[in-house]
């Protein structure tokens, strides 16, 4: 038996559970052929078999929150080889890595699952992403090069010239920030964690959710290129700490804003369920195998 653990990380609405509950159907449907499924259950099924139910349902599957949180999920499953791996992973709020990005603090106990973790998986839902902001584009209250003085010559506050209701520079809530500096700097806490890891270079998968919408982009490699360029210098330059795979996943299929769409969606695929979801791998290989990003971050980790 192959033990590992693998940590999800995103911030809130880049898919995360999505992703869980549309691989909580995978590993037990057999329309399929999948790198994974279920060995045998383990650990809080309950909560994975509700998200499969969820997301068969064409229903949308419910943001985790942090009352909701499962902090260890654990999942034993078998591969088409016939290898076991025992898996372990957090369904955590994306609000809990926002709040650590805030605040510069971070739970030991989350600290100690990343330390432990062997591979990572990195959700980014492109219709969420905060772009940065040129500075001819600021108000200008903010892109002013001094503040005014006073009779004698000293700086004075003018809150005249700041339009009532917006923030000042100081109080500028930092969910402001650009994703792609969010999530750098997320990934260089972890990698400050894992700078003694005794295995090489960490295996990260990229996914980038809702791949049903993206259409500029010629794959999720090129997306993250486009969209988000800091992010993509960041795991480029580091490719010596994090050995990073692409991954454009849609897991519902579809959008499902209204009940027409949902059961048009529903009754395209009703002979196969599964066949809602969307995989393209870093090489533009479209299938439906949700479990494949898993299984080769998982199998990375442990062959190393």
């Amino acid at each position: 038996m192959k033990n590992g653990s693998c940590f999800i990380l995103g911030l809130p609405a880049a898919g995360k559970t999505s992703f869980l509950a549309a691989l909580a159907y995978s590993l037990e449907q057999t329309d399929i052929q999948t790198k994974l499924k279920w060995d045998r259950f383990t650990g809080n099924h309950q909560y994975l078999a509700l998200l499969a139910e969820t997301w068969a349902k064409g229903e949308k599957v419910p943001r985790t929150n942090p009352g909701t949180e499962q902090e260890r999920l654990h999942l034993q499953l078998q591969d088409s080889e016939g290898n076991v791996f025992q898996v372990e992973f957090p369904d955590l709020s994306g609000v809990t890595f926002q709040k650590q990005y805030r605040t510069r603090e971070m739970e030991a106990e989350l600290a100690a699952q990343i330390t432990a973790c062997g591979s990572i998986m990195l959700f980014i839902n492109p219709g969420n992403i905060k772009e940065p902001e040129l500075i001819s584009e600021l108000p200008a209250h903010i892109r002013r090069e001094s503040p005014p003085e006073d009779s004698q010559g000293a700086a004075k506050d003018s809150p005249e010239e700041t339009p009532p209701g917006e923030d000042t520079p100081a109080e500028a809530p930092k969910e402001a920030t650009p994703t792609a500096i969010q999530l750098a700097v997320l990934l260089q806490d972890i990698l400050f964690l894992l700078e003694n890891h005794e295995s090489g270079a960490v295996p990260l998968a990229v996914v980038v959710s809702a791949w049903d919408v993206v259409a500029d982009c010629e794959g999720p490699e090129q997306c993250v290129k486009e969209h988000l360029p800091l992010l993509w210098q960041y795991l480029y330059t580091h490719r010596d700490q994090l050995d990073v795979l692409y991954y454009g996943i849609s897991a519902q299929g579809g959008r499902l804003n209204s009940e027409e769409e949902t059961e048009r969606l529903l009754e395209k695929h009703s002979a196969a369920p599964v066949k809602r979801i969307l995989v393209v791998d870093s090489a533009g290989e479209r299938l439906h195998d949700i479990t494949l990003p898993l299984w080769n971050v998982m199998h990375a980790s442990v062959e190393m």
